[in-house]
C-alpha cells in the first residue's frame, strides 16, 4: 500500500539534522566525532549553561535555592547525555528507519494496515504537541516575567564571574538564557519524541505480525512461503528491538536516574514558594512538572506496548488454523510458537525493562525523596 510508513519522524529528524544532532546523510555507518557544527551550536549553549548552573548548585548553602536550581540543572545534564547518545548511536536509529520505509519486508498489504498506522501516527502527533505545548509553554512565563521584576532576576539561577544584579550587566547573562533555554527546549522535545516514535513503530511492526499470522488458512497454496516470510519478519524484528534498545538504553537510563530527583525538587519549590504573590511562576511550575512526568510516562507507555504486543504473538499464532493444517506445518508452527516465549522487551541501561512499572517506581522515587526533604525542612 502507497503510504509513508515513518511520515511523523521524517520531521523529527529533519529538526535534529538542523540541530546538527542527527547523520546529515541515511547511510552512515557509524558515529561522525568530526561534527564541528555541532560542537560550535551546542557547546556555547547548552554545555556551557549546564557548567553554569552545576557550579551554582555547588555554591548554594540554602536548600530551597539549591532545589530550584538543581530542578534545570539536572534536566539540563539529561539533555547533554542525550546529545552525546545521539552522536554515538543516531546512525544506528537512521539505518531502522531506512529499513523500515524502503525494506518490502515492512511493506502494508491491506486497508487495515494502512488504517491502524494513519490512527497511531495521528495519536502519535497529538501527544507530540501536548508534549510540545507543556514543555514551551514553561518558556514564556520564565522569561518574560523577570522582566517586569524589581529587581531584575534571571529566568534560572546561574553562576556568573561578575554581578548580573547591576542593571548595565543584567542583560548580557539575560540575552544569554533567553537564547539557549528555547534551544535546549527544541533539543530535548525532539530528542524524546524520535525515542517514543521507534518504540512505537515497532509496536505497530509486531501487531501486524500478529494480525497475519492470525490469518493463516490451511487451505493456502502459499502457506509455507507465508509463514517462513512471517518468521523471517519476526526474526529481523527482535534484531531490530537490539538496535532500538541501544539506540534509546543510555537516554531513558539518564532520564529515569534525573527524573524523581526533578519531580519532587519541582514539587519542594512549588511548595515553598507563595502563589499567590508569584502566579505566573506557578503557571510555569506547574507546566514544567507536567512535562517532567510526560517525559517519564511515555517512554514506558511506549515500552509497554512492545512488550504488550510480542506478547499476544503466541495467542494470535494459537488462533490461526493450525489445527488443519498438515503434519510439516504444525510442526513448524510448535517451534516457532516455543521459540515465541522468549519475551521481546526494551531496557534502560540494561537494568531496568521499559514499561508501566518503571514510571510507578520512579513516581514512588519522587514522593519519598519529595517527603524525606519536607522533613528536613522542618
Amino acid at each position: 500500500m502507497d503510504y509513508d510508513r515513518i511520515r511523523p519522524v521524517r520531521y523529527l529528524t529533519g529538526l535534529l539534522k538542523w540541530w546538527r544532532l542527527w547523520p546529515r546523510k541515511d547511510a552512515v555507518s557509524k558515529p561522525d566525532w568530526t561534527n564541528w557544527q555541532g560542537y560550535a551550536l551546542h557547546v556555547p549553549f547548552t554545555w556551557l549553561f549546564v557548567v553554569l548552573l552545576w557550579v551554582e548548585a555547588i555554591r548554594s548553602r540554602d536548600i530551597q535555592h539549591t532545589a530550584d536550581v538543581l530542578l534545570i540543572c539536572l534536566t539540563t545534564t539529561a539533555l547533554g547525555g542525550k546529545m552525546i547518545n545521539n552522536w554515538k548511536y543516531a546512525h544506528v536509529a537512521q539505518g531502522i528507519l531506512t529499513e523500515w520505509s524502503t525494506c518490502d519486508l515492512f511493506e502494508l498489504r491491506s486497508q487495515q494496515e494502512v488504517d491502524m498506522w494513519r490512527f497511531e501516527h495521528r495519536r502519535f502527533s497529538r501527544v507530540f504537541m501536548f508534549y510540545c505545548l507543556c514543555s514551551a509553554g514553561v518558556i514564556p512565563f520564565i522569561v518574560i516575567q523577570p522582566l517586569f521584576d524589581i529587581p531584575n532576576q534571571l529566568p534560572f539561577w546561574m553562576w556568573t564571574p561578575f554581578d548580573w544584579r547591576q542593571p548595565a550587566l543584567f542583560w548580557y547573562p539575560f540575552i544569554y538564557q533567553a537564547i539557549t533555554i528555547p534551544v535546549t527546549c527544541m533539543c530535548n522535545i525532539t530528542m524524546d519524541a524520535v525515542n517514543w516514535y521507534m518504540m512505537l513503530h515497532l509496536s505497530l511492526c509486531l501487531r501486524v505480525l500478529g494480525q497475519r499470522l492470525g490469518k493463516l488458512q490451511h487451505d493456502d497454496k502459499d502457506l509455507r512461503e507465508k509463514f517462513l516470510e512471517l518468521v523471517q519478519l519476526h526474526r529481523r524484528l527482535k534484531q531490530q528491538a537490539l538496535g532500538i534498545e541501544c539506540f534509546i538504553s543510555k537516554s531513558t537510563f539518564t532520564q529515569i536516574l534525573v527524573s524523581s530527583l526533578i519531580i519532587c525538587f519541582t514539587i519542594y519549590s512549588m511548595q515553598m514558594s507563595p502563589v499567590l504573590q508569584d502566579l505566573p511562576g506557578f503557571a510555569a511550575m506547574m507546566n514544567y512538572l507536567l512535562a517532567m512526568i510526560m517525559e517519564i510516562m511515555l517512554p514506558t507507555i511506549y515500552g509497554n506496548a512492545v512488550i504488550d504486543s510480542a506478547n499476544m504473538l503466541s495467542d494470535s499464532m494459537y488462533n490461526s488454523d493450525w489445527p488443519d493444517m498438515n503434519y510439516r506445518m504444525r510442526h513448524l508452527v510448535l517451534m516457532f510458537m516455543v521459540y515465541l516465549n522468549r519475551p521481546v522487551s526494551l531496557r534502560a541501561g540494561g537494568f531496568f525493562h521499559i514499561g508501566l512499572p518503571l514510571f510507578t517506581k520512579t513516581m514512588n522515587q519522587a514522593y519519598s525523596l519529595l517527603a524525606l526533604l519536607l522533613n528536613m525542612n522542618q
